[in-house]
C-alpha cells in the first residue's frame, strides 16, 4: 500500500458515516474465557492480535494502524495517580527512544468511566483519573495517542487501584492531525461497555461475598464478645476468691489477736449486734438499748433480769467465733 492510500485509509477512519454506512464493528472483550464487555473499532480490523514488542495491541488494521487496550496493573492499595503516571512515563522513555510530545487530562473519559461502572457493586465509591499523551517513536516510525486510566475503589475496606491503557498508533508519515486522532481515541475508549449478563453475575458474586464477609465479621465479633465475657467472669471469680481469702485471713487474724489479748467476741442473736469484751465468761448479758450496761458471770443460775431497776433489761449474748464471720 503506497503512502497516498495509507493517508486515505487514515482519513476514512475518522470521517464517520459519510464514508461508510457501518464504519465500526463491535468486538467482544473476554476475561478467563468469559465475555465481559464490548468495544467498537473500525470495520475490517483484525482483533485480539499479538504483535511483537506491542503487548497492549488489541486490533490491527491496514496501513499498520493499531488500536491498543490492556489492563497494565492491578495494585492492592491506593496509588498516587500523578506520581504513578510520571513513573510510567519515565519507564517508557528510559527503555526506548520514545519521545513525549504532549501530556494532558481527558476528563470526558473519566466521566464516562464513572457512568459506565455505576451499576457494578464492587466499584462503589470509585475515583477515576485519566491522563492523555501524544508520543512518537523514531525507531519504529510510529506516532500515537494514549489514555492511561487509573481507577481507585474502596473494595470493602481493602482498597485497590487498576490501571488501564488505551491507544492508537500509526506510521508517523501519515499523521497530519493529532487532534483528530485524540477524538478517535476518546470515541474508542468510551465505546467500552459491559455485557449485561456479566454485570448481573459480578453483582451476584459481590452480594454473596459481602454476605459471607458480614457473617464472618459477626462471628468474629461474637467470639470476641464471648472471650471478653469469659475474661470478665474469670476476673470476677478471681476477685471473689481473693476477697474470700482476705476475709478468712482477717477472721483468723482477728481471732488470733483476740486470743492474745484475751478478748471474747460476742453477738446478740436477737439483733445481730456484735460486742467485744476482755476476759472470758460463760454467761454474758447486755442491755440492747445501752451497750454500757452489761453483766458477765460464770453462774448458770443467775438471772440479771431479776430485781432490776426501771430501764434495766438484759439479753444474753453468744460467743461469736471467727468461723461464723
Amino acid at each position: 500500500m503506497n503512502r497516498l492510500n495509507i493517508a486515505l485509509l487514515s482519513l476514512s477512519l475518522f470521517a464517520g458515516s459519510a464514508v461508510a454506512a457501518e464504519p465500526y464493528m463491535t468486538v467482544p472483550v473476554e476475561a478467563s474465557g468469559t465475555v465481559t464487555a464490548y468495544v467498537d473499532v473500525p470495520t475490517g480490523f483484525d482483533c485480539h492480535v499479538a504483535i511483537p514488542d506491542a503487548p497492549t495491541a488489541f486490533c490491527a488494521g491496514p496501513g499498520n494502524i493499531v488500536y491498543h487496550l490492556r489492563t497494565v496493573s492491578t495494585v492492592q492499595g491506593v496509588v498516587d495517580p500523578d506520581r504513578y503516571f510520571e513513573e510510567l512515563m519515565q519507564l517508557a522513555t528510559s527503555a526506548s527512544n520514545v519521545r513525549i510530545l504532549a501530556r494532558y487530562a481527558i476528563p470526558e473519559i473519566s466521566q464516562y468511566r464513572l457512568q459506565r461502572d455505576a451499576p457494578l457493586l464492587f466499584l462503589r465509591g470509585q475515583q477515576v483519573y485519566t491522563y492523555g499523551l501524544d508520543s512518537t517513536d523514531p525507531d519504529k516510525n510510529e506516532t500515537g495517542v494514549s489514555a492511561i486510566v487509573i481507577s481507585i475503589f474502596p473494595n470493602n475496606g481493602a482498597p485497590m487501584s487498576i490501571v488501564d491503557a488505551y491507544g492508537i498508533t500509526l506510521p508517523s508519515s501519515v499523521v497530519d492531525d493529532l487532534g483528530r486522532l485524540r477524538r478517535e481515541l476518546v470515541a474508542f475508549v468510551n465505546s467500552y461497555r459491559y455485557d449485561e449478563q456479566w454485570v448481573q453475575l459480578a453483582n451476584a458474586q459481590t452480594v454473596q461475598f459481602e454476605g459471607n464477609l458480614s457473617a464472618r465479621e459477626n462471628a468474629f465479633y461474637s467470639t470476641q464478645r464471648r472471650i471478653h465475657q469469659n475474661n470478665m467472669d474469670a476476673l470476677d471469680q478471681s476477685y471473689n476468691a481473693y476477697r474470700d481469702r482476705s476475709a478468712a485471713a482477717e477472721r483468723m487474724q482477728q481471732g488470733t489477736v483476740s486470743a492474745i489479748h484475751e478478748r471474747q467476741q460476742l453477738i446478740n442473736p436477737a439483733t445481730g449486734a456484735r460486742y467485744e469484751a476482755d476476759g472470758y465468761y460463760d454467761y454474758n448479758y447486755v442491755n440492747p438499748n445501752d451497750p454500757g450496761m452489761s453483766v458477765r458471770t460464770n453462774d448458770p443460775l443467775w438471772d440479771p433480769n431479776l430485781n432490776t431497776q426501771q430501764g434495766e433489761y438484759y439479753e444474753r449474748l453468744e460467743n461469736y467465733a471467727p468461723s461464723n464471720w
